[in-house]
């Protein structure tokens, strides 16, 4: 079977399940697929970025808290939370988004960087070697962090850390949809609507990584039907 993955401009052959319900399941792995070994791939590609950016945190979060309690905690829920736009603006226009080939290196390398990394990704989501984004984050997070100085400690720095922490987060939150099936109410509600996305109902809409806060008000929110079938609880056991 052909699926035509939405919002990608690619298709993927192989077999498709749907559930009773009718809502597209994403493309599973074909058979040999070693699920355990895809795992540690994409585990111990963001190791060395998790360890980089949490001991920055680690440093600059007390340092700043230190300094000025109050002025500190408000950078770093306004850190927290403009990542989880950031993150949504980025899946949805950058990483979703068409960049041609075409003459010149810049043309060239923004479609070989960002229109084929995250097409893999829907084309193969048990990949691991397309779960994270690895070392890509490295240059744009160290130009950061080092204008970020330019302000006092308990503002942007630790804004910029708190940024980098949660972006941290996000991925091991995306790293667990793919390869875990958590209990916990949150991690149930993040698998199904990540998963959604991957479907052939949702390669356009519910870009939210960490959350699907942002879908709803800038209109990519998973439909109503949809939604309800998702989300609906299981009947008690029968007694």
């Amino acid at each position: 079977m052909k699926l035509e993955l939405a919002g990608t401009g690619m298709t993927y052959r192989g077999t498709v399940l749907k559930s009773r319900d009718g809502i597209p399941k994403p493309a599973v792995p074909p058979p040999g697929i070693d699920m355990a070994k895809e795992a540690w791939t994409a585990r111990t590609r963001f190791y060395p970025v998790t360890v980089a950016y949490t001991l920055y945190a680690l440093v600059v979060l007390p340092l700043g808290l230190r300094a000025r309690p109050f002025t500190a905690a408000c950078f770093i829920v306004a850190g927290v939370m403009s990542w989880t736009l950031v993150e949504y603006l980025v899946h949805r226009y950058v990483l979703h988004g068409r960049f041609p080939d075409g003459k010149g290196w810049l043309k060239h390398g923004l479609h070989r960087f960002f229109d084929t990394a995250h097409g893999d990704h829907h084309l193969r989501p048990w990949d691991g070697l397309h779960i994270n984004g690895g070392f890509d984050s490295l240059p744009f997070a160290f130009v950061l962090a080092l204008l970020s100085f330019l302000a006092p400690l308990p503002t942007a720095p630790v804004f910029i850390a708190a940024v980098l922490q949660s972006y941290v987060v996000e991925e091991w939150i995306h790293y667990s949809v793919h390869f875990h099936q958590f209990r916990w109410r949150y991690f149930v509600y993040i698998r199904k609507h990540h998963l959604y996305h991957h479907s052939g109902r949702g390669g356009d809409i519910a870009f939210g990584l960490s959350s699907g806060i942002w879908d709803r008000p800038l209109g990519t929110p998973i439909p109503p039907k949809d939604r309800e079938v998702l989300y609906r609880r299981a009947p008690p056991p029968a007694r």
